[in-house]
């Protein structure tokens, strides 16, 4: 029961952490800070659909987060791919 509980705190924290890179993605001066951002609440957010899956025992959340995690992956690298070349198709 204890597990529980700490996972359920290390999941708040994680939640609050991506409100805080909400804020940086909304107000981040240049284009890498707020990807960088939009990237950590991604991440915070995959762990936290992990940490779900453990707590409830539901072992589809961890299938929600892989694709979660694939997806996270492929705006990483269009992203990089636009400011690196200024398009994404060519």
């Amino acid at each position: 029961m204890a597990i529980e509980q700490t996972f359920l705190a290390a999941a708040i924290i994680l939640v609050i952490t991506a409100l805080i890179a909400v804020y940086r993605a909304i107000e981040g001066p240049t284009l890498p800070d707020r990807l960088v951002a939009i990237q950590v609440i991604g991440t915070a957010t995959l762990i936290v659909l992990v940490l779900i899956a453990y707590i409830t025992n539901q072992p589809l959340f961890i299938d929600v987060a892989l694709t979660y995690a694939l997806l996270n992956f492929l705006l990483a690298v269009i992203a990089g791919r636009y400011m690196i070349t200024g398009e994404i198709f060519q």
